[in-house]
């Protein structure tokens, strides 16, 4: 009898086919969260600015005006809530790393980089004056920093539950 070349293999579906994953270090967690979410944030605003200047340049705003147009971006246009919400992003994503990297005492973690994500953000902020908007701009990074945490650690505990071996996840 001839064998039919289009069959899968025969496989065992209750098998875990990767090892369980071992707690990382904190301090890796930490500064890789920190990675993504600073470094993200800093290169994102790097290409705000450099549209921004040629949008500028582009309206005729001379050169020696520019610096000072730069620093006053108005917080209505669509670049800078971009910007922000792109940032905002970066910072969800840098909770998630940390998360997922510690796969352990997460929100400790991700406590430990929001904080220092916030110390980082203020030291190079471009104004040294604390407005409203500067509040709520820290105030919405720790949030976004510890909700991509949750994530990450909602994502640690499903992929540490045991399979059901009776259950076949390849149908509904």
């Amino acid at each position: 009898m001839p064998t039919n070349p289009f069959k899968p293999p025969d496989t065992d579906s209750t098998r875990n086919p990767r090892p369980p994953a071992t707690p990382g270090s904190p301090l890796r967690a930490v500064l890789a969260g920190l990675a993504v979410d600073v470094g993200g944030s800093v290169v994102i605003g790097i290409a705000i600015s450099v549209m921004y200047a040629t949008q500028l340049l582009g309206q005729g705003v001379a050169e020696s005006d520019l610096r000072q147009a730069m620093e006053n971006m108005p917080h209505a246009s669509a670049l800078y809530i971009g910007g922000t919400l792109l940032g905002l992003l970066m910072s969800l994503l840098g909770g998630y790393v940390c998360a997922r990297i510690a796969r352990r005492d997460e929100y400790r973690a991700g406590t430990i980089m929001a904080a220092l994500s916030t110390l980082l953000g203020l030291m190079m902020t471009a104004h040294p004056a604390f407005d409203e908007m500067t509040v709520l701009l820290t105030a919405s990074s720790i949030a976004c920093n510890l909700l991509g945490v949750k994530y990450g650690a909602e994502y640690n505990r499903r992929a540490q539950a045991p399979t059901d071996p009776g259950k076949d996840s390849s149908t509904p």
